[in-house]
């Protein structure tokens, strides 16, 4: 008995260390379906538990103080399994509630609190009682000893807490059944010794357990598998489920990881459900004999199965860490026993590493979801590995999740670009579209050769196979971006959950017709150009990425281009450039703007030596219709008449202009309207609405004098839709008359109205910079514009 005595405590801690442990594992399984297996979960679980610990051991040491009793030691213990029994209710109940509504920055310290502060903060109150307790049953010892001892035990018992849910726990038996057992396992150690103090003849200790007992055997009940699941379990790094339903109509077996579809099955025959996995046949544009092909992150293995029967000479490794997913798609998902198959439990990139092996073909499939994307896979280092294990003219095909917004930070421009440090000769395709700003797959292919793949080539575009075909619709034009403020991911520094917590955050939290953010990240690309007149180094940048935007976004596009020779005798080649909008309809309407900037500000301004960087007298123009345009694409609404989006270029005149306006002429707009029959013959526009500077803060609108003369009607019925987005903005009034580029569309016969608030202290000036800029005025212009042509008929 004395031994006992003497080894009940330490045991007591052991258990007890072991229980926070186990927890603290766990809790990342269970709060990773909601915020991903992330290093803000991580650290969010990690900072909660200490947390309730330092308080614990606090409170514990005054507690034991106060009432040095076995009793009340053994007591604490109960409470924390009652604690550990609500935690599970909350986890099984309250928890899918709130999960969803919480970002993944925030999100897992909020449910760390809610759930997992109070088991550990009492688990926490433990040791230091235990000190107390054991000082008084051996007074002689010491108490440095009895300290040193205690928190061994306690520490010895966390080690085998942690290596025991990691190895043992979460491998075997589901995250549920494991905090129940851990609940079970605290009241049994806490309940037994309180029965020797007399405490359980207590009427409403009794009633106290009793409603514990209930609420265990409740959520034992509700811990079984979801009805409807063909197969759910905790793997060793998420929980698969495997569940049957339809897809396009069509009877699907769909594989799960966490709360993330990574797979399917259709059950009436092979073809590949989920698009993203259709774009695995790239490989036959770039390399067709392929002999070796390597796949990491098998998954439902479809994409292996696929390459198998592509590829019947061919053999296929794949590289699943999750070491139950090779059984289960061949049990779940017809994945064939095959000697040209070969599957390693192994992490990737170590594989890659490792093996001598040369490959064909590497097909990277481990960023399954945005809520978890292992950051050694985003990395140079990982690129430049699979790149040396690749054979001559081999290609690596990655599929990555993430939008091509413009806002940031970003995490798929961040990947392109570190992606392009490695693979020279390398290719971005957007499985929905390439100029959404949604969320989507976004395929890399980096191809270790020197050889360009023109995808206008007839070849491909008369390919049987509806990706291959389609890839001149898909592939992402690199001239449309600017990444000099997007960083490298490197193995030292890959913020991979900071930059996807962003992308999330925005994908989510904005619910606008139109995005002034988007607009306004668009102003800022354009002035990392530089100064953009017209023989500028920016002013061909600013070209190409317009020429580029318009090509991905209108149905057609035209350039007009000429030369044009200034008074000091200077040759310049200038630009319009015309995106069409439903070019069959022979009723159209113009909607333009200028990309040009002011060589310098005016003789009467500040810094008048200086660029005009033309953040609104310029930019804010061409992002408003750049959003305009996105719109037009992708909102499936239809127009009652053709649109066409020009780009003018030259409004500023001659560059040598400063300040001396009596000889300014737009030459973009005057050379337009004096070629109009090349675009239109004799079928001209029914009316022109011109943007310029419309992002002022204080963004006030008036009807331009000349409008209401040569375009009455049009200018009328522009403000009736505007006046219903905001009245305060555009206001019904005339104000004076402005010279742009709506003037030599009025003196062409083409009924033009010029939007502009004119009203611009920095106009002209050096200051005109993207601070003067707000979200809310682009938002506004652009959805009266909208509102505008879509009541058109």
């Amino acid at each position: 008995m004395r031994y006992l005595k003497k080894i009940s405590l330490p045991l007591a801690v052991f258990t007890t260390g072991a229980c926070v442990l186990i927890i603290e594992v766990a809790a990342t399984r269970v709060l990773s379906p909601y915020f991903g297996n992330t290093i803000f979960t991580v650290s969010g679980v990690i900072g909660v538990v200490l947390a309730a610990l330092s308080a614990g051991y606090y409170f514990g040491g005054k507690l034991a103080d106060k009432y040095p009793e076995e009793k009340f030691f053994y007591f604490i213990i109960l409470l924390s399994g009652f604690s550990v029994i609500l935690l599970h209710s909350l986890t099984r109940f309250l928890l899918p509630s709130i999960g969803y509504s919480l970002s993944i920055v925030s999100g897992p310290v909020i449910s760390a609190l809610i759930l997992f502060f109070a088991p550990s903060f009492l688990l926490g109150t433990l040791s230091p009682f235990a000190v107390k307790l054991q000082e008084q049953y051996y007074p002689d010892k010491g108490i440095g000893s009895i300290a040193g001892e205690i928190f061994f035990w306690s520490t010895l018992g966390s080690i085998f807490g942690s290596l025991f849910a990691g190895f043992v726990l979460i491998p075997r038996f589901g995250v549920s059944r494991i905090v129940l057992a851990v609940a079970v396992v605290l009241i049994v150690l806490g309940f037994f010794p309180l029965m020797k103090t007399g405490i359980a003849k207590n009427k409403y200790f009794k009633a106290i357990i009793s409603g514990a007992a209930g609420i265990l055997l409740l959520g034992a009940l509700f811990s079984f598998e979801a009805v409807g699941a063909v197969y759910s379990h905790d793997g060793i790094y998420e929980k698969i489920t495997i569940y049957d339903g339809e897809y396009a109509g069509r009877p699907t077996r769909f594989f799960q990881q966490d709360h993330s579809s990574s797979g399917a099955m259709f059950f009436d025959s092979d073809e590949l459900v989920l698009d993203y996995t259709k774009y695995y046949v790239l490989y036959k544009v770039f390399k067709s004999d392929v002999k070796n092909a390597l796949v990491i992150g098998g998954g439902a293995y479809s994409i292996p199965k696929a390459l198998l029967k592509d590829l019947p000479e061919a053999s296929v490794d794949v590289s699943e860490i999750e070491p139950s997913l090779f059984g289960l798609a061949q049990k779940y998902f017809n994945v064939a026993e095959s000697e040209r198959l070969n599957n390693y439990t192994d992490d990737g990139r170590r594989l890659l590493y490792d093996t001598a092996k040369k490959y064909d073909l590497i097909f990277s499939d481990v960023y399954y979801s945005l809520y978890s994307i292992p950051a050694h896979f985003t990395t140079r280092e990982f690129f430049e590995i699979a790149k040396e294990k690749l054979n001559k003219d081999g290609v690596f095909i990655a599929n990555l999740i993430g939008n091509l917004s413009r806002q940031e930070p970003s995490f798929i421009m961040s990947e392109i670009k570190t992606f392009q440090t490695v693979f020279s000769n390398s290719y971005f395709f957007a499985v929905d579209a390439p100029g959404s700003t949604g969320m989507q797959n976004i395929i890399f292919v980096g191809y270790n050769s020197d050889k360009k793949i023109d995808f206008n080539d007839p070849r491909i575009l008369n390919d049987e196979n509806p990706v291959i075909k389609s890839l001149v619709k898909k592939v992402v034009n690199m001239d449309r971006f600017e990444f000099s403020r997007h960083a490298v991911l490197t193995d030292d520094f890959s913020p991979v959950e900071y930059l996807t917590a962003k992308v999330i955050q925005k994908s989510y939290g904005h619910q606008n017709f139109t995005d002034g953010d988007e607009m306004l990240a668009i102003i800022d690309q354009q002035l990392r150009y530089g100064p953009r007149y017209l023989s500028a180094a920016g002013h061909k940048k600013i070209r190409n990425f317009l020429t580029a935007e318009i090509e991905t976004l209108a149905e057609e596009t035209k350039l007009q281009t000429w030369t044009h020779m200034s008074p000091d005798g200077q040759v310049q080649e200038l630009t319009n450039i015309i995106g069409r909008f439903y070019p069959d309809n022979k009723k159209r309407v113009i909607l333009a703007t200028h990309y040009d900037s002011k060589k310098f500000a005016d003789k009467d301004a500040k810094n008048n030596k200086e660029p005009v960087p033309g953040a609104n007298d310029s930019a804010s123009g061409v992002a408003a219709l750049l959003e305009i345009a996105r719109v037009l694409a992708y909102s499936g609404k239809a127009l009652g008449v053709g649109v066409d989006m020009i780009f003018f270029d030259g409004e500023e005149g001659e560059e040598s202009l400063s300040g001396n306006y009596a000889d300014w002429k737009p030459l973009g707009s005057t050379y337009f309207a004096e070629h109009l029959s090349e675009i239109y013959g004799n079928n001209k526009p029914i009316s022109g609405l011109v943007l310029d500077m419309v992002c002022d803060k204080d963004l006030e609108i008036l009807k331009e004098q000349s409008s209401m003369q040569n375009a009455p009607g049009q200018t009328e019925a522009f403000w009736e839709a505007a006046k219903k987005v905001s009245g305060d903005v555009f206001r019904d009034q005339t104000g004076p008359e402005i010279r742009d580029d709506h003037t030599p569309l009025n003196k062409a016969g083409i009924p033009s109205s010029l939007i502009i608030d004119f009203e611009y202290s920095p106009f002209h000036t050096a200051g005109d910079t993207l601070d003067k800029c707000s979200a809310k005025s682009l938002e506004t212009v652009a959805s009266a514009v909208l509102s505008y042509i879509y009541s058109l008929k």
